[in-house]
């Protein structure tokens, strides 16, 4: 169970759900797509708010005792990462992965 990581499996859907929902607003803007500043706006600000709900979600967690910060200064604005964490920048906490153990 060491390789199922909490903040993995959110940070990894949350960026899905933001990968597609770009995805979705780009065929709205038809002739430039991309280029398009409306899209331009639209995509800094989904990602801004998404890194920073994605940050108070995991320090919350973090507070809750269920997970511990990296110690490698990952941050969810980077994206994936090929890491335990995948990016996240965070881990389960030891009680976390003793109940996931315990299962």
């Amino acid at each position: 169970m060491d390789n199922k990581q909490l903040s993995r499996l959110i940070f990894h859907n949350v960026l899905g759900i933001m990968k597609n929902t770009l995805n979705l607003e780009e065929l709205s803007y038809r002739e430039m797509g991309r280029d398009d500043p409306r899209y331009k706006t639209f995509k800094k600000h989904l990602m801004e708010f998404t890194y920073s709900t994605l940050r108070d979600m995991f320090y919350e967690l973090e507070d809750w005792g269920l997970i511990v910060p990296t110690e490698d200064g990952e941050d969810v604005k980077n994206g994936y990462q090929e890491t335990l964490s995948g990016g996240s920048g965070f881990l389960n906490s030891k009680e976390l992965s003793d109940l996931l153990k315990s299962d």
